[in-house]
């Protein structure tokens, strides 16, 4: 069992990074600078928008998920600017990181309204009124909808924390990128705030447990602030700010998904 998880987390880890490079060659962004980390979490906002349309018409049940999972992978596969080395890197990243998937207890909220929301997504399309049966129907957010698209044979529910733990993989994968190998580019003061975050949650919040639906989004808000900062004072990205104004864009909007109290922080724009 514990191999099957590891496999499918792996699968599940690559086919949401060619989601990633799928929506930037959609929305013109393929000349951006290939952080995993960052296409990673973009990949995971494509997943978002895709899940919340084709529940309307389908349950995301086993065969709906493997078809979303195997069209993810040939995207990675056939993406002619990955190459061998940074995929070994991602690899050893998401290895040495798996050990907090494994420890992981489940959120105090997850049997209230996580599970309830994200296996009605998966055994069912789109349903009205079960917010009179259960508070915790009422409660909506992305996160339950990318939860469903991992329910799988064998394992079934058993890889809904997996969600949580991509949004740690690909946010640490973009901080250390950020800090080691593009910091000629970024402002000092830049990856300071970085590595302030990345201190913060790896140990404020190194349990999954902590996660609930909240973290993820402000893990995506550490990000946005980071690239927010970086278009307003970094003179030497003047050829990529448009680029820079685009996933700031769609950090926020994929916060405000996750968790809508997120919209505060998109005074910052302002």
């Amino acid at each position: 069992m514990f191999f099957l998880i590891f496999f499918l987390s792996l699968l599940i880890f690559f086919s949401t990074i060619g989601y990633g490079f799928i929506f930037l060659k959609l929305f013109r962004l393929e000349n951006f600078d290939y952080n995993f980390g960052i296409v990673g979490i973009i990949g995971l906002f494509f997943l978002s928008i895709i899940s919340s349309y084709s529940h309307l018409f389908f349950p995301h049940n086993y065969i709906h998920n493997i078809i979303i999972i195997i069209i993810g992978l040939f995207s990675f596969i056939f993406n002619q600017t990955i190459t061998s080395k940074e995929i070994k890197s991602q690899t050893i990243l998401f290895v040495m990181l798996f050990i907090a998937l494994l420890i992981a207890k489940t959120n105090e909220d997850f049997g209230y309204y996580h599970l309830p929301n994200s296996i009605q997504f998966a055994e069912q399309k789109l349903q009205f009124g079960l917010g009179n049966l259960n508070h915790g129907f009422k409660h909506i957010s992305s996160l339950f909808m990318l939860m469903s698209l991992y329910y799988l044979p064998f394992v079934e529910h058993y890889l809904f924390n997996l969600t949580n733990f991509l949004f740690l993989v690909f946010f640490v994968a973009f901080v250390l990128k950020e800090i080691f190998l593009q910091k000629k580019n970024n402002l000092n003061f830049s990856n300071i705030i970085l590595s302030f975050f990345l201190i913060l949650i790896l140990s404020k919040f190194s349990r999954l447990a902590e996660y609930g639906s909240d973290l993820a989004g402000q893990i995506i808000i550490f990000i946005f602030i980071f690239f927010l900062i970086e278009l307003f004072f970094n003179q030497k990205i003047q050829n990529i700010r448009l680029n820079y104004l685009k996933i700031s864009s769609i950090l926020i909007i994929f916060a405000i998904t996750l968790k809508f109290i997120s919209v505060i922080y998109a005074i910052l724009f302002l």
